[in-house]
């Protein structure tokens, strides 16, 4: 019965709550693991004497957290001891992310190829984006692995992307089953378009991330964290879709010449909950020579799940 008033003591004097009477408390649960450092303790024993009324002698309580675990001996009524000994980290913890952002690209101009046609303007490369619109989701299930201290960990897991290229022009056009990526904005001198309210390129990929991880705390709790690594992807499913003025939608389902892998550095810088993302890939964004050279740019805000 000491030990659990002295726990409520110690939880009350965390809280800030004034001490009327002692509680029960399941001091085997998690939610009762808290953290208190010397000054704390000696608080702790003055008003755990105004508590009780036995004598407590040759009494020991455990009081743990994520970092630490500290020993309270009453020796007398007047004597205590403490012992402060590391916590071992979590050999493994989990993480679930949403990533939402925006795509842009960059583009070796000398790779570059434009052809004026009945129909329009006739491109190699993605015509300008509307980068606003440009909408890039990704969802990811990490596991970190302990390397130093449960501070430093080694990321690993599954990862899917949703990329999807807004046109400035709404009136582009991508030619399927092409030999090289064609792409047309249409409004030629012989062409009188539908009217449209948008027209976009969507591709999906699944992959692996891998990363060197830094957190201010072990654990699951820290607050601060970033992460610097590589992803790898594959294309799954790539096609554009087209909505007229009338509400009609057209999709076309082809590669359009696009790399079916892709390897990306990132870095992700977190607090809390919500962070920072920034991928640049390595690889290009279409086939070699089905293609301009380029690079397809992620940036945003990362929001944790678990």
């Amino acid at each position: 019965m000491i030990q659990k008033t002295i726990i409520a003591t110690l939880l009350a004097l965390l809280s800030g709550t004034p001490l009327l009477r002692s509680q029960s408390i399941d001091t085997t649960h998690i939610d009762t693991l808290i953290s208190i450092t010397d000054s704390l303790v000696s608080e702790v024993i003055k008003e755990i004497k105004k508590e009780i009324k036995e004598e407590a002698i040759d009494m020991k309580i455990d009081i743990k957290d994520g970092i630490d675990e500290i020993e309270v001996e009453i020796i007398d009524r007047d004597t205590f001891r403490i012992v402060r000994r590391p916590r071992k980290p979590k050999a493994t913890i989990e993480e679930t992310r949403q990533y939402w952002g925006y795509n842009s690209q960059t583009i070796d101009e000398a790779s570059m190829k434009n052809l004026t046609t009945a129909k329009g303007n006739q491109s190699n490369y993605l015509p300008e984006l509307s980068n606003a619109k440009s909408i890039h989701f990704g969802i990811e299930q990490l596991w970190g692995f302990n390397l130093i201290r449960g501070k430093v960990r080694v990321f690993t897991g599954i990862r899917y992307d949703i990329h999807n290229y807004r046109f400035q022009n709404e009136f582009t056009r991508l030619s399927e089953n092409q030999p090289e990526f064609t792409a047309v904005e249409i409004g030629g001198p012989l062409i009188d378009p539908i009217p449209v309210e948008k027209s976009k390129l969507v591709v999906n990929y699944i992959g692996v991330p891998v990363a060197l991880g830094f957190q201010d705390k072990p654990g699951d709790n820290s607050k601060f964290s970033a992460k610097v690594g590589v992803h790898t992807g594959y294309r799954v499913r790539t096609h554009t879709k087209i909505k007229q003025t009338g509400g009609n939608v057209e999709k076309q389902f082809d590669d359009f010449n696009l790399n079916d892998f892709y390897i990306s550095p990132f870095v992700n810088i977190n607090y809390g909950d919500m962070g920072l993302y920034l991928r640049y890939p390595m690889t290009d964004l279409f086939k070699k020579g089905q293609g301009a050279n380029t690079q397809a740019i992620q940036f945003g805000i990362t929001l944790k799940m678990s």
